[in-house]
């Protein structure tokens, strides 16, 4: 996928939640961006060519300095389909292509695990340069509700890579 057409995904996924009356928590909005939108941009010649290499809820290997050898990850696109990270003797050593991590703040309700993941993508994406990586904030309660990506490859954050919808406090997407 192209990155334009990461940021048509994602814009067409906000423009379709962040103003309706849709609720959901976490794993809801995972599945949602899912299964009504990822899924549709699945092509023959692309990255993403067939569904089975979405997989939600799954392990990936975790970087060097982590005490267990895997941890789950929201929403996880492998190079073909059905893969895992587990081998033969049940060690994780295959890697996505793509992870995307996601938290939704409520109101009165704030996700503090933000930036224990956000550090984890950076570590992963150092470590493993191929695979790109994203963390997906969505803010609800707030005038107006937003959805935050930012980007990590190789190593690099761009912090705010995308804002969903700006406001005039909120720098535009790049």
């Amino acid at each position: 996928m192209r990155m334009e057409s990461r940021h048509k995904q994602i814009s067409a996924f906000a423009a379709d939640t962040l103003g309706s009356h849709w609720r959901g928590k976490e794993h809801d909005w995972v599945n949602r961006f899912a299964h009504c939108y990822l899924l549709k941009h699945c092509t023959p010649n692309g990255p993403l060519y067939e569904a089975g290499q979405i997989a939600i809820e799954v392990g990936v290997p975790q970087p060097p300095g982590y005490l267990a050898p895997a941890t789950r990850r929201d929403l996880v696109i492998w190079p073909s389909p059905g893969l895992t990270c587990w081998d033969a003797e049940w060690r994780p050593i295959h890697h996505p292509i793509a992870i995307v991590e996601w938290k939704v703040h409520r109101p009165g309700r704030r996700n503090r695990d933000q930036p224990r993941k956000r550090e984890w993508l950076r570590r992963y994406t150092q470590w493993q340069t191929e695979p790109v990586a994203y963390a997906v904030e969505i803010n609800l309660g707030c005038t107006p509700n937003t959805l935050t990506c930012s980007r990590f490859h190789a190593g690099a954050e761009v912090d705010v890579w995308l804002c969903l919808p700006t406001s005039p406090n909120q720098p535009s997407p790049p």
